[in-house]
């Protein structure tokens, strides 16, 4: 009824705690397709580990292609009636397919976002304002996308029926934010989604921190999508358009700092100061919200110094 997609790349130290925990589940009807996506540590032993204990478990081994045309393969593959994401690195509790599949059932919708908790060094967080369970319209919905006062944007914590995300996939040109834009084009294609307040997704920020020391391109991934983003809520309503515009704000801010401390290219930085200049003001709109950040508010002002001071205190922002 369920299939669960997990695609796998170097995780053994987490790998097993994120199995065992589908194995718990309550819920048995389904099938957990592990995606070995060309690890180079021992993460594809344990994924045959567990095949040989479960019948229910597939696993594919597959060179290293990245996460999104991984997942689009765990899609292609998958037999069940509804279809729900985990990463590697994750771990849900015992009940969560069980009550995402009886909501899912009895609201009657396409899509059930059930919201995560944050592990981090100082255990478990969850920052979101848990609501009653309830019915969003399109417009609602994208609102609550954009506010992520009750959920983010993730493709995890949440069921989908396995007929809309064959038909909607996932961008595989994007290496950041490609589970952002996927959501936002489920919401273009549907008409409500289900909102339970379950918070049993566990997402684990320490294994997941992934920011490296040197500059990438695929920072700009992010910056890419959320513009794309505002370009499409900023026609739906004004209150859409702020939120929207503050969420591109706040990547330019975060975006600045990865470039001022690890890429050191300033001809970038001028630029993304010069966009953080002429929008400055909607980095300040939302203060009661988790659209933007404390250190993204902040943040907002440190870029509009001159680039020479930026450069003189960017020990500061680390």
């Amino acid at each position: 009824m369920i299939s669960i997609i997990i695609p796998v790349y170097n995780v053994e130290k987490y790998l097993d705690r994120c199995i065992i925990s589908i194995l718990k589940q309550s819920f048995k009807n389904w099938e957990l397709i592990l995606l070995n996506d060309g690890s180079t540590d021992k993460s594809g032993e344990i994924c045959d580990k567990y095949k040989q204990v479960d019948n229910r478990i597939r696993v594919i081994h597959k060179k290293n292609t990245g996460v999104s045309s991984t997942r689009n393969l765990g899609i292609n593959l998958s037999r069940g009636e509804y279809i729900t994401f985990v990463d590697s690195d994750d771990w849900i509790e015992s009940d969560y397919l069980e009550l995402m599949y009886k909501s899912i059932i009895v609201m009657n919708v396409d899509v059930i976002v059930t919201g995560c908790v944050y592990e981090d060094k100082n255990g478990v967080n969850n920052p979101f304002k848990k609501g009653k369970s309830i019915i969003y319209e399109k417009n609602e919905a994208k609102k609550e996308f954009l506010k992520q006062d009750k959920f983010i944007w993730t493709i995890c914590d949440k069921l989908y029926k396995a007929e809309l995300l064959k038909k909607v996939k996932l961008d595989t040109h994007l290496k950041i934010a490609e589970d952002m834009l996927l959501f936002w084009n489920i919401l273009n294609n549907i008409e409500r989604i289900g909102y339970i307040p379950l918070y049993k997704y566990h997402y684990d920020r320490v294994a997941s921190k992934t920011m490296n020391s040197h500059f990438e391109r695929k920072w700009f991934d992010s910056l890419y999508v959320k513009k794309l983003i505002y370009y499409e809520a900023k026609n739906i309503s004004l209150e859409h358009k702020l939120l929207a515009k503050s969420i591109y704000v706040g990547e330019l801010v975060g975006l600045s700092k990865k470039v001022l401390v690890y890429g050191k290219k300033y001809y970038l930085l001028r630029i993304l100061q010069s966009k953080i200049r002429k929008n400055w003001i909607y980095g300040i709109i939302y203060p009661f919200s988790n659209v933007l950040t404390l250190k993204q508010r902040i943040g907002t002002f440190f870029f509009l110094l001159p680039l020479g001071l930026c450069k003189l205190f960017k020990k500061f922002i680390k």
